[in-house]
């Protein structure tokens, strides 16, 4: 079940198309550049470039001014703004879930584990003749 109030809902398509579209692009990019092995760093704009794209849209949204209404009795001002949330979390605030995912993810491509020995396809000619 998803909660939201307002515009918060926006944070799912943004997430989807801005870091989608630019995971999609950034691994084309760099496929077409023969760097195909590096494509995992696609993953980590995408992730960035979804952050950011939150952040924006949800400092617009959340940022807008209120209604200023006058209580009568007291002479008081009260500013009435709508917030735009998603899981009780104000929708600019979800950039850092992604940024860190992102930071996750650029970290686990630095001290991942290099081609595996086991594999026979990633094995050099010389020691794959010799293991047949």
């Amino acid at each position: 079940m998803v909660i939201w109030s307002g515009w918060g809902i926006l944070v799912v398509p943004v997430t989807l198309l801005v870091g989608g579209g630019v995971t999609v692009l950034f691994g084309a990019l760099l496929n077409a550049a023969g760097l195909g092995r590096l494509a995992g760093f696609a993953l980590v704009a995408g992730l960035l470039a979804a952050a950011a794209a939150n952040w924006w849209v949800g400092r617009w949204l959340n940022g807008r001014p209120g209604r200023v209404l006058l209580d009568p009795a007291t002479g008081q001002q009260v500013v009435l703004r709508r917030r735009h949330s998603l899981f009780f979390i104000p929708a600019q605030w979800w950039a850092v879930p992604l940024a860190v995912a992102a930071a996750i993810a650029f970290v686990s491509i630095l001290v991942g584990p290099g081609p595996s020995a086991a594999s026979p396809g990633l094995q050099p000619d010389a020691v794959r003749s010799r293991s047949l």
